[in-house]
């Protein structure tokens, strides 16, 4: 049986096929039957029709009900519009023609549909392959992915000289390694799916150096291996560390949903402890298990969109655990859709509540930070998340918080710019994180 989990749904060789087989699909569909005079005028009210009930609907639910917290691009309100008016075209021909012809139409639906899932999904790099559409995309433990998690672990304090002090030893492993492990709610009772752990090449070797922490999270939905498949972060922090000799953070991706379609905000409320999971649970294991430095300066958190909100949310109200925060195209603060849904569904009522855990709220309140390095990054075209992009991190800087802004060009709310932004992101904080005397491009 052939194997189609590793389909790449992202590439020309996939997408150009199914887009020739939908035109000629076009094609088929607009010759007229000979017994229908009047079919040119059939077609062009299905296509009319179709494309407006397309546009409007992508308005109502993608700008008006703001379904997925995203807006449609342009790509995709020119590829659903597409899809309406082909799906217009297919009802005349299941209508007005022979039952072969119908039979025709059917499958000029299904292939219609399929296109127009391939490009939305190529315009935001959201799935690389079929297994990662399908949910059914697994990483190995980090054992069985080539390194286990040392048999003793320790903390040590931070190092900001680290990069002029280390040198890498004959025989280090030229990448790092990662793999899942599964970091138990035990304080917070979270109920949090496998994690997923990089080890830069300097962890692995025998007396490895304390190394800072980076705790990366995805947006919603999603899932850690979102980070690592759309977001390239394994790839990201392996060409730094190719060119600090094998320097780079240990990096944790844990689950701070629980669900692709759960959204408990990073805030400890009814729908879970995601904030004790992340700062005590998430800590704990990291601080248990590896050989990490210690201290506010070598911890960094970060995340894109719902994680991205997340990241200010913990180092605003955190400076004490998270030194730098790296938030990419967040939100202005903690939701799961309206004001008045977000204060009943996540703080149980509470409009005080929900107003303390607003970052600018906590940030104005716990002001000035001495010490806290701030990384937004958004992209060229995310006109929404551009705005909320200005207000937080200006807020960032009137609190205090040293504060650096980067825009991904040509992209929008999409995984083009979470890779853009992590790698940025990322590389901005080298100095900072005692891996090299400058910051590093990407």
């Amino acid at each position: 049986m052939i194997d189609l989990s590793s389909l790449p749904l992202l590439s020309s060789t996939v997408l150009a096929p199914v887009d020739v087989v939908a035109g000629l699909g076009v094609a088929w569909l607009l010759v007229r039957p000979r017994t229908r005079r009047t079919w040119w005028r059939w077609v062009g009210l299905g296509v009319v029709v179709g494309g407006a009930a397309a546009l409007l609907a992508t308005w109502w639910f993608g700008d008006v009900q703001d379904v997925v917290g995203v807006a449609p691009t342009l790509v995709d309100r020119i590829w659903i519009a597409a899809l309406g008016a082909g799906l217009g075209l297919v009802v005349v021909g299941l209508v007005r023609t022979r039952w072969w012809r119908k039979v025709v139409a059917v499958v000029a639906a299904v292939v219609f549909v399929l296109a127009t899932g391939l490009a939305v999904n190529r315009d935001g790099g959201v799935y690389q392959d079929l297994a990662q559409a399908l949910g059914r995309e697994t990483v190995p433990a980090l054992a069985d992915a080539g390194t286990a998690p040392p048999a003793s672990a320790s903390s040590t304090a931070f190092d900001p000289t680290l990069w002029s002090t280390w040198h890498a030893p004959a025989g280090m492993p030229e990448h790092g390694r990662y793999g899942s492990v599964h970091i138990a709610g035990t304080v917070s009772h979270f109920a949090a799916r496998d994690a997923i752990v990089y080890l830069p090449p300097a962890a692995l070797v025998a007396d490895a150096p304390a190394l800072p922490v980076m705790v990366m999270m995805s947006g919603q939905p999603a899932s850690p291996e979102s980070v690592v498949g759309p977001g390239h972060l394994v790839e990201t922090l392996d060409a730094f560390a190719a060119r600090n000799h094998g320097l780079a953070p240990i990096v944790v991706v844990p689950d701070q949903l629980g669900a692709d379609a759960d959204n408990p905000m990073c805030v400890d409320g009814p729908l879970g402890d995601s904030a004790t999971y992340i700062t005590t649970d998430v800590v704990d294991y990291m601080t248990s298990h590896f050989h990490v430095a210690t201290g506010p300066r070598a911890w960094t958190v970060g995340g894109f969109s719902q994680g991205g909100t997340c990241s200010i949310q913990f180092a605003s109200a955190r400076p004490d655990l998270f030194g730098s925060f790296i938030d990419v195209s967040g939100e202005l603060g903690p939701s799961i859709g309206t004001r008045q849904a977000t204060v009943d569904g996540g703080f149980a009522g509470s409009d005080a509540a929900y107003e303390a855990a607003q970052p600018q709220a906590i940030m104005a309140a716990k002001a000035p930070y001495p010490d806290t390095t701030a990384f937004f990054a958004v992209g060229q075209n995310d006109t929404r998340y551009g705005r909320i992009m200005t207000e937080n991190s200006a807020a960032a800087e009137r609190a205090g918080m040293s504060v650096t802004r980067y825009v991904s060009p040509g992209s929008a709310h999409d995984w083009t710019t979470a890779t853009n932004g992590f790698a940025h992101g990322i590389g901005a904080l080298y100095p900072r994180l005692g891996l090299a005397d400058s910051v590093q491009q990407p």
